[in-house]
């Protein structure tokens, strides 16, 4: 039954019977596991080939005779680890280099599940401070309470600091008093001043979301708009923080 939780891991279909029968009967000969798993013995070495080059497994000798075995299955998980990182350091790559490219950056977003993609993407970018401004009763209108919830621990274990400006609502009200232990420190401006679109700054990175009626968002990646729009955003945070 596990075979099918080995296949989205990059295992064939015979890679994953071979490898789930060393997991069961221990190490064993290429003719051992042949028979084992109905699959032919010349077949077989190519498999297990496959498995070492993976790093999955090894062999030993005992006498004449070569055996294959798993000596870690730990591998597995530092296999898909390394892979994410791999992952994680192309797109910054791609990222840094689409920013030196002429003309300014811009992703534009349509959708809740996109608009969920783009707030993800705070958390790969792991800033030390994000800042923002937020119409919090807007702003949750396109965001699942759940995953929020998980999005701010997340945020909170990679030690992200979060500056806000929320306009003055009950639910701002209420959101302040938890900045403490939230890691974040918010500024509330008066109803006069109230916008709809929230924006986040992280960066060198503009992100502005609306969720009225159709929920749309926008990144751009400009150090020069970026440095204005964070400008903007300690004048305000100077004038109203009290």
């Amino acid at each position: 039954m596990y075979k099918i939780y080995l296949h989205p891991l990059g295992f064939s279909n015979k890679e994953a019977e071979v490898y789930l029968a060393l997991n069961t009967f221990g190490p064993s000969p290429a003719a051992t596991l042949a028979r084992i798993t109905n699959i032919k013995r010349t077949s077989m070495y190519d498999i297990l080939n496959a498995l070492m080059a993976k790093n999955l497994i090894v062999t030993f000798k005992k006498g004449q005779t070569t055996f294959y075995a798993i000596d870690d299955l730990n591998k597995l998980l530092h296999n898909e680890r390394e892979k994410v990182r791999l992952a994680e350091s192309v797109v910054r790559q791609l990222d840094a280099e689409k920013a030196t490219q002429e003309g300014i950056p811009i992703n534009h977003y349509i959708g809740e599940e996109n608009y969920r993609e783009m707030y993800e993407d705070i958390l790969r970018a792991n800033p030390k401070e994000l800042m923002a401004w937020l119409h919090l009763d807007k702003f949750y209108k396109a965001l699942d309470p759940v995953r929020e919830e998980e999005w701010t621990l997340q945020r909170i274990k990679q030690g992200m600091y979060a500056r806000l400006i929320l306009v003055d609502t009950p639910l701002a009200r209420k959101f302040r008093r938890q900045d403490k232990e939230r890691l974040r420190s918010t500024v509330i401006i008066p109803k006069e001043f109230a916008f709809d679109t929230n924006c986040f700054l992280y960066e060198n990175h503009i992100m502005l979301f609306d969720a009225d009626k159709v929920v749309t968002g926008i990144r751009i990646n400009h150090p020069g708009i970026y440095t204005m729009q964070k400008q903007i955003f300690e004048m305000t945070w100077n004038y109203f923080k009290g």
